[in-house]
């Protein structure tokens, strides 16, 4: 019963500890997948800074940024229409031709291919949200290795336990960590294109890492098809002989009823 007790708080720290890790990953995937997406006309413009009132505002604050058609051309609804005036002068100063009808909430802008500088702001910007979600899950691990310590030292748990769960747990930030780390350079890789350029220690790593996993991937993908390709080749032979089969007592049928006749 003590084993299975142990086995138990064993499970519950270092599987708790996991499935914390993995949300953040998820989390963090999905932030990226956002700033992947988006085109970088849109993120460039929409981080324009204004200031209204005393305050440093973002464009993207004050209204919804939009390229519903061209992404040379945004559409820039303000939710506040006494402010139009003001942001339309001052998208103007700041080189864009921006147009608004009277009376109309949008704000329509022209913008030019988004620089180089531009692009790596917005990579600069990746890499500060992959280091601190790196960031957050050591500090997950260092929590969760805070409560084993402190439950070893109350004796709800023994050492071989505590060592066990540690494991585990260190195990889980690493693996958990590289995926967070591959997430946040492959998004830079897709926004900067031909622009992109390891900055990181361990990018270069991380890069043959990414060209390892793409490898298996078609690999797998490439037996799969054959496999498909092999089952579609069993039915065809499977069909045509059974229609052989179906042929063959057509044709007993027949010869039968001539000779009964």
């Amino acid at each position: 019963m003590a084993n299975e007790n142990n086995n138990d708080n064993l499970e519950s720290y270092s599987t708790e500890a996991t499935a914390n890790l993995e949300r953040a990953i998820e989390e963090f995937a999905d932030i990226i997948e956002d700033k992947k997406n988006q085109d970088p006309n849109i993120r460039v413009f929409g981080s324009l800074q204004i200031v209204m009132n005393g305050r440093k505002r973002r464009i993207a604050d004050l209204g919804n940024v939009e390229s519903p058609e061209d992404p040379m051309k945004i559409e820039l609804m303000i939710y506040n229409k006494e402010h139009i005036e003001e942001v339309l002068e001052f998208i103007k100063q700041n080189g864009f031709p921006a147009k608004n009808e009277k009376g109309d909430q949008f704000i329509y802008v022209r913008v030019p291919k988004p620089s180089r500088m531009q692009l790596e702001e917005i990579g600069d910007d990746v890499n500060r949200r992959t280091n601190a979600m790196c960031g957050r899950l050591t500090k997950a691990k260092t929590n969760t290795g805070l409560r084993v310590k402190a439950a070893m030292e109350k004796e709800f748990i023994d050492q071989r336990i505590a060592t066990m769960a540690t494991k585990k747990i260190n195990a889980a930030h690493e693996r958990c960590t590289k995926e967070v780390r591959i997430i946040g350079l492959l998004g830079r890789k897709k926004i900067l294109g031909s622009f992109f350029k390891t900055v990181e220690k361990d990018d270069p790593d991380l890069l043959k890492e990414i060209t390892k996993r793409s490898k298996l991937e078609n690999i797998r993908l490439e037996l799969e098809n054959k496999k498909d390709l092999g089952l579609k080749e069993e039915k065809i032979v499977s069909n045509h002989e059974e229609r052989s089969s179906s042929n063959e007592l057509s044709e007993n049928n027949v010869t039968e009823q001539i000779q009964t006749n």
